[in-house]
């Protein structure tokens, strides 16, 4: 039986200064197939061809998925428009092709989906590991991929909604991209590049703000990957001297006692390898003194300067109804700040501009 050849595009920007030529390592794909290895009929069915990790032009990135006989598309707000266009190219020169879309940009709820994106197979809706592996085992047969949840299919530019995805309930099922070598080769391969990792921790956010998609997972329990998973993936990532690590977390301190040993692995990391130079944290929501002990401890890291971020995104409290937000009351806010003056700790905020005011009811503007 021939093994089919499965590519993977997930373009970022460079980061930084040109001369750094730091790029992040597309961990999203990579852990989809990471999942996707871990069962051996699909291992002996399908193999990793390339990934587009870089926003080369077109014409190059085409070149080197062109003989795929799958290519996934990771698709984000930054990579949109550039996996909309390559994905379009792909099929014209490869008719065959199978095209799967996933991430949290596409618009899934749009009535005209296929008719806006007619080269795109199969678009996976929301956590997409159980839903690629489903769609794996059934891409030769139409009226299997039927019974597969969580799916938007083409047929014939008419949408066929499998309905809500199966979330997966047990993250030790899913393996770590990085400790089995899915971005060895990448490494070995690029020398000249300094690598941006991404450590994702737990997945899922307690709440339900409108203006936010955290990996379509917000108002969802949180799930955790083990602490042994996550210090050996912090281990990875400064033995292979990536400069900045992006800490997926939504809200990173909500397990006090937990992600206070994540922040001692993070400063025994750089202070064993010199990697990462720094990195970038979302903090919990709902600040106590817990979190500033978690920052005051990693503003002892010579590469960490992002201090405490209060996201308030508004003080209209009509504003506030209408996005499902609460922020801390007024004086628990004082009392952040208060607390993260005696410590010195440098404190933000951040303010989302445009949130409604008034929300469209029908014919009527309400409240």
């Amino acid at each position: 039986m021939d093994m089919k050849k499965f590519s993977w595009v997930q373009p970022n920007f460079q980061q930084g200064p040109k001369e750094f030529n730091a790029h992040y390592l597309p961990y999203s794909a990579g852990v989809l197939w990471a999942y996707v290895q871990s069962f051996e009929h699909l291992r002996n069915k399908f193999y990793l061809g390339e990934f587009v990790w870089k926003r080369d032009s077109i014409e190059k990135s085409l070149q080197l998925i062109a003989d795929s006989d799958i290519v996934g598309f990771s698709t984000y707000v930054w990579n949109k428009k550039y996996n909309y266009v390559l994905a379009k190219k792909l099929r014209e020169v490869n008719p065959d092709v199978k095209i799967i879309f996933g991430g949290p940009e596409p618009p899934i709820t749009d009535p005209k989906f296929f008719e806006k994106f007619p080269f795109i197979d199969i678009m996976v809706k929301q956590e997409g590991e159980m839903s690629l592996k489903s769609v794996l085992e059934s891409i030769d047969n139409i009226e299997d991929l039927k019974s597969v949840s969580g799916l938007l299919l083409n047929l014939n530019g008419e949408i066929f909604d499998t309905g809500a995805p199966e979330r997966i309930k047990d993250l030790s099922e899913v393996p770590s991209p990085y400790l089995l070598g899915m971005f060895d080769k990448l490494v070995k391969d690029n020398p000249d590049v300094e690598w941006n990792a991404t450590l994702e921790t737990d997945r899922g956010c307690p709440y339900q703000c409108t203006f936010c998609d955290w990996g379509s997972l917000t108002y969802n329990k949180v799930k955790k990957f083990g602490l042994e998973r996550v210090f050996a993936e912090l281990e990875w990532i400064g033995k292979n001297k990536c400069g900045f690590l992006s800490i997926t977390n939504a809200n990173f301190g909500i397990f006090p006692e937990r992600d206070n040993l994540i922040a001692d692995k993070i400063i025994e990391v750089q202070k064993k390898y010199g990697y990462p130079y720094t990195f970038s944290v979302a903090w919990a929501k709902n600040q106590k003194q817990e979190v500033v002990d978690i920052v005051k401890k990693l503003l002892t890291s010579p590469g960490f300067n992002q201090g405490l971020t209060l996201s308030v995104q508004s003080m209209d409290l009509d504003v506030l109804e209408n996005i499902k937000r609460k922020n801390l009351e007024q004086h628990k806010i004082s009392e952040v700040f208060e607390l993260c003056n005696k410590a010195n700790i440098p404190v933000y905020t951040e303010l989302i501009l445009g949130l409604p005011r008034y929300i469209v009811t029908g014919k009527q503007i309400g409240r």
